[in-house]
């Protein structure tokens, strides 16, 4: 495939997605006018989002296969990052020599010790202070302080005892609430908890990928990747030329498809299965399913329409 082939499908590309083709001689774009613009917008609306174009001309050339082709790949679903990874990468601590850390334990020590045996100190002191001020009373004003005190002790334990009960009265006020919604919603919630353990599982059938719902083992992750060996004929027209389709594919779903290099051994024949990985949010990886379903759909028209066409003589 020569450059001007390839300028030539990047710029077909391009056209299909609505970007704008850069100049040849390399100056900035000008702006389309937003008028004109408008009308185009609204007719692709007006058109669907199922039915944008695909590159159904030609499949992707040995060149495209080979840029969209990423060596390696299992079947094994991603696991978690394993955080001693990024522990292990941390600046290590110098150790201590025995005696700084004798002499630092040693003064934290004595800091202690001057610090409670200043608060002790204190406390004797308001306590000395206060036995002081009740001997300056005469007895009568001595036992009226008392009592008093004694009438608040009683009053802030009747304020907390009625606080506990009013705690107590909202708990079980919430408690039967709740009790009476949960009763209520008791078999929709039942259903949903099932439908929220529910994942489709894909698989390539028939010349299609088809979903079948199954229970997900573990937690739901935001991130999900799946595996699917695709017959390897069939890999080129995901890609498209100069890589549209799978562009179009990655760009609707909001997902990443990566065509795994299938491995060939010296001297034998290309294998009939290619493995390919789609990763993104559970909805992504599903929607772009659905879009490559799309693709073989329209590709498989087109095949059917070029060998139905009449042949020029």
């Amino acid at each position: 495939m020569s450059d001007a082939q390839k300028q030539a499908a990047r710029e077909e590309a391009m056209r299909k997605l609505g970007m704008v083709i850069p100049p040849a001689g390399g100056a900035p774009a000008a702006k389309k006018p937003e008028a004109s613009a408008a009308p185009a917008a609204e007719a692709k609306e007006e058109e669907g989002e199922d039915k944008e174009e695909f590159d159904m001309g030609s499949e992707a050339d040995d060149d495209d296969m080979m840029a969209y082709m990423v060596e390696g790949g299992d079947e094994e679903e991603e696991e978690d990052d394993d955080l001693d990874d990024f522990l292990s990468d941390k600046p290590k601590k110098e150790p201590e020599a025995k005696d700084t850390r004798e002499k630092r334990i040693a003064q934290e020590l004595e800091d202690r010790k001057k610090a409670t045996a200043k608060l002790d100190a204190e406390r004797m002191a308001k306590k000395k202070a206060h036995e002081e001020w009740l001997a300056s009373m005469d007895e009568e004003t001595r036992q009226s302080y008392f009592a008093e005190q004694e009438r608040q002790k009683r009053a802030h334990e009747e304020a907390q005892r009625e606080q506990e009960m009013e705690l107590q009265r909202q708990r079980l006020e919430e408690m039967k609430i709740k009790a009476g919604a949960a009763a209520s919603s008791a078999a929709a919630g039942a259903d949903k908890g099932k439908d929220d353990r529910m994942e489709n599982k894909w698989s390539y059938q028939n010349s299609k990928l088809v979903a079948e719902a199954v229970e997900r083992k573990g937690p739901k992750k935001t991130v999900r990747e799946i595996h699917i060996q695709f017959p390897t004929k069939r890999v080129g027209a995901i890609i498209g030329k100069a890589g549209v389709n799978i562009k179009i594919i990655e760009g609707k779903s909001n997902a990443k498809l990566q065509i795994h290099k299938p491995k060939i051994e010296i001297g034998g024949p290309m294998p009939e299965e290619t493995l390919v990985t789609i990763k993104g949010r559970p909805e992504s990886v599903d929607k772009a399913c659905e879009t490559v379903n799309l693709v073989l759909a329209q590709f498989a028209a087109h095949r059917t329409a070029a060998k139905s066409a009449p042949k020029k003589k």
